[in-house]
């Protein structure tokens, strides 16, 4: 009787490996298919992705802003879902940064989220930029969310315009003789321009040439800038006549002698030249005749 139970267990037992191996032997096809189930993938684990950041953009408005004297002045509002109050920076080209909260009463947002005040800014002539920013408020998550622009106007300062123009007429050589005499201003000009224009109705009259700058007869002894000479006065049509004369950069009172003058109603403009602007113009008139 033993022995057939030893039999039996051995029987048994045969039985069970082979049922194991079988079973070993088809669970690998499930491994190499295309998609494997997660038990049979040995591809590398993917690191966890890092925390998003709750920090929010701060918001505002440059609402108005203003040029006065060398410097800017900007209003607006800011504020930040995180907290306040919010700061707020203007900056100019060449001049440093200035920062303020934005933590006055602002009645269309009901808060306290306000700001106005100055930064200096440049007084030269030419166009400028400025810009507003708002910085962040941060609640201590990471990214921190850098500063929000609010604006970047640009504000224009024309060049200084002549003044105390003066002019007179005379006689040299038997010519008509006409000295325009003004104030320059600009101190860091292009050029300068004067424009005269007549209305010429004789044309037996009309000058050959516009003559060289001198000093006005009996006048002080002043430097003389060399012209650079643009339209030519014209020498036998009859009508609007014109001639442009740039002057060389320079400040103070200037002078100018022109001979050859038509006998006319002769219009005068000075104008200066700085930084590709020009400046609010001089005008007058006086009669050759």
């Amino acid at each position: 009787m033993k022995r057939f139970l030893a039999i039996g267990l051995t029987l048994t037992l045969s039985a069970g490996l082979t049922v194991a191996a079988a079973g070993t032997a088809l669970a690998r096809p499930n491994c190499d298919v295309p998609d494997p189930p997660s038990a049979c993938d040995d591809s590398p684990t993917e690191p966890t992705p890092p925390p998003v950041g709750s920090d929010k953009y701060p918001t505002g408005w440059l609402e108005s802003w203003e040029y006065v004297g060398g410097a800017v002045r900007v209003s607006g509002w800011a504020s930040d879902p995180n907290g306040g109050p919010v700061q707020v920076t203007a900056q100019t080209a060449g001049s440093p940064a200035v920062t303020r909260p934005a933590n006055l009463w602002h009645v269309e947002r009901n808060g306290f989220v306000g700001f106005s005040f100055t930064v200096p800014s440049s007084a030269l002539a030419g166009v400028h930029t400025f810009c507003v920013t708002a910085n962040n408020v941060p609640d201590g998550t990471q990214p921190v969310p850098e500063v929000a622009p609010l604006s970047c106007p640009q504000y224009r300062i024309t060049p200084a315009a002549p003044s105390g123009l003066t002019l007179s007429t005379g006689y040299q050589e038997g010519r008509r003789t006409l000295d325009v005499t003004f104030t320059d201003n600009s101190v860091r000009e292009d050029n300068y321009r004067i424009d005269l224009s007549w209305l010429q109705t004789t044309p037996d009259d009309t000058p050959t040439d516009p003559g060289l700058p001198t000093t006005p007869p009996g006048g002080p002894s002043l430097p003389i800038p060399q012209p650079t000479w643009g339209a030519p006065i014209p020498t036998t049509e009859v009508g609007v006549a014109r001639a442009v004369i740039y002057g060389t950069p320079d400040t103070g009172r200037r002078t100018w002698h022109f001979t050859h003058m038509p006998q006319a109603f002769v219009h005068v403009v000075v104008v200066s030249n700085e930084a590709g602007l020009t400046s609010a113009a001089l005008s007058g008139g006086i009669s050759t005749r």
